[in-house]
């Protein structure tokens, strides 16, 4: 006869173990069978609002009004910059901001807006750069046609420019002769505009 040996340890029996190892682990509650329904729609990515971006020339004050005879020159606090910024505003502006601050500034009360009114240094000073820059000019004009002239590479056109210029330059030259030099002047006509 075969005796079973027993395990004293702790409630646990041999037979326990052998029990509990092929004992299901858990039953399952009697559920519902499944609802089979229409499949969920796949979710939509919305992307989140980006802010507006700040237009760089959007302004938001203009103070320190000047008339000028070409415009107005003021300080305006642009809203993408930190500090005011000195803006010469013209009616004939290239770009819309600067027509907007001109017509801002002519708008104002005309009494608040001062007259501008140059000193005769800072006239003379604009004169004399205006008539260096216009000479220079004319001087790099006229030895560009004098050496097509001078190697008889020059077309008529060459020759015909050359005189235009050399008249323009001689005008130049005449120019601190005017009666009221610096103040009224007749400036001579190139014989075609500058380019910058």
């Amino acid at each position: 006869m075969v005796t079973k040996k027993r395990s004293t340890t702790a409630d646990v029996t041999v037979e326990n173990i052998a029990e509990q190892a092929t004992a299901p682990a858990f039953t399952l509650p009697d559920l519902p069978p499944p609802v089979l329904t229409d499949p969920l729609p796949a979710p939509t990515f919305v992307p989140a609002e980006q802010p507006e971006p700040i237009h760089p020339f959007a302004f938001s004050d203009i103070k320190d009004v000047i008339r000028l005879p070409i415009g107005f020159q003021c300080s305006v606090k642009f809203d993408a910059w930190d500090d005011y910024a000195t803006f010469l505003a013209r009616a004939d502006d290239i770009e819309e901001h600067g027509r907007a601050i001109y017509a801002a500034c002519a708008s104002m009360k005309v009494a608040k807006v001062p007259n501008y009114f140059p000193t005769d240094a800072e006239l003379l000073e604009a004169v004399q750069e205006r008539l260096s820059r216009e000479l220079r000019r004319a001087n790099v004009e006229v030895t560009k046609y004098q050496d097509r002239v001078d190697v008889d590479d020059a077309s008529a056109a060459d020759v015909a420019l050359l005189r235009a210029w050399k008249i323009y330059r001689v005008g130049l030259n005449r120019l601190p002769d005017q009666k009221g030099f610096s103040h009224s002047l007749t400036w001579p006509v190139a014989p075609y505009p500058a380019t910058n």
